[in-house]
């Protein structure tokens, strides 16, 4: 759906032009189901705090961001594609398609860093929920999360890199003459990048989402 009319329009230059617009259109959609995927996975683990639902969501958002890279390399390198960005009208969704996969990547990069930090929270709490805490698990639950804090660390950067990449790159696109099913798509999007912005100043403390967890405050 997504690069439908990037095809429809690439189909104008000739045979090879409409296979390579099918591959991107291909790996957009593979990248797509991947992230849907993915989502499903962390809504089951949100469910049930079973870690191996996020370490396949982990797995289902390298998957999206292996097809938005391939994606995005096939738009903007294949000789018959970059041939047809020359023309006024299929070259703006052309660029448009490129931009899509850039955010598709980066949005699937700053994922799988969340999965990483959420993948040690969940096993944390799979581990104490179950009971009461003595003053003995509490100080080695402590120690844990103090870990966790410290370690993940660079996963909260790079959630907020790859999040200030992907709104660099939708800055670059101009939505007002792309077409409906394109345009449709930027507005989901948009609707994604100002969730994922939510969530990420929500929970970019990791030493207090794991002190909400645990219902003491860790040390600093």
């Amino acid at each position: 759906m997504i690069a439908a009319i990037v095809i429809l329009a690439l189909l104008l230059g000739g045979g090879y032009t409409a296979v390579a617009g099918a591959s991107v259109y291909q790996d957009l959609d593979g990248g797509r189901q991947a992230l849907v995927g993915a989502q499903a996975s962390m809504t089951a683990a949100a469910r049930t705090g079973d870690p191996a639902e996020l370490r396949s969501a982990a797995a289902q958002l390298k998957l999206a961001e292996r097809h938005f890279d391939d994606a995005r390399s096939r738009s903007s390198a294949d000789p018959a594609l970059r041939l047809m960005g020359g023309v006024p009208g299929a070259g703006r969704q052309l660029a448009a398609s490129t931009h899509l996969a850039a955010i598709g990547a980066d949005v699937s990069r700053a994922g799988e860093a969340a999965a990483e930090v959420a993948i040690q929270v969940a096993a944390l709490k799979q581990k104490y929920a179950a009971r009461a805490l003595t003053p003995e698990d509490l100080q080695s639950a402590l120690q844990e999360a103090q870990a966790i804090a410290r370690t993940y660390s660079a996963s909260i950067q790079a959630i907020s890199q790859q999040l200030r990449a992907a709104h660099v790159e939708r800055a670059q696109v101009d939505t007002s003459e792309l077409v409906g099913p394109l345009k449709d798509a930027y507005d989901a999007v948009d609707r994604a990048l100002a969730e994922a912005d939510t969530s990420f100043r929500r929970y970019q403390d990791v030493r207090q989402v794991l002190s909400d967890f645990l219902g003491v405050q860790l040390p600093a």
